[in-house]
């Protein structure tokens, strides 16, 4: 088991604090990783998730796009507002034309 495996499975488990889970989002967007992006954007969308990592989930999530210079709107548009404010804001410092590209509106 990796890096990646230990902070994806910190994510997910329901029974690990908040303040772990909120790292463990922190720290999975500096990975370039399929297991990190679908572990984040599965709490991005997940209404029933806890509203304390929406932040750290939507940003590492842009940082990820970012970085492969690849954007989902449909997966942006399924997110929580939580994660689209933080989605957004990331992207207007870091790809802004995205921002017209993707005709995104401030959540």
């Amino acid at each position: 088991m990796d890096q990646v495996d230990l902070l994806v499975e910190i994510l997910l488990d329901k029974n690990a604090s908040v303040a772990e889970r909120d790292d463990a989002a922190m720290y999975l967007g500096e990975y370039d990783d399929d297991r990190a992006l679908a572990a984040l954007i599965k709490i991005c969308v997940d209404k029933s998730e806890d509203e304390f990592i929406f932040a750290n989930c939507g940003q590492s999530v842009a940082s990820i796009w970012v970085k492969r210079n690849k954007f989902n709107k449909k997966i942006y548009d399924e997110m929580v507002p939580e994660s689209q404010w933080e989605v957004y804001y990331y992207i207007n410092g870091n790809k802004p034309e995205w921002i017209k590209e993707y005709e995104l509106q401030r959540p």
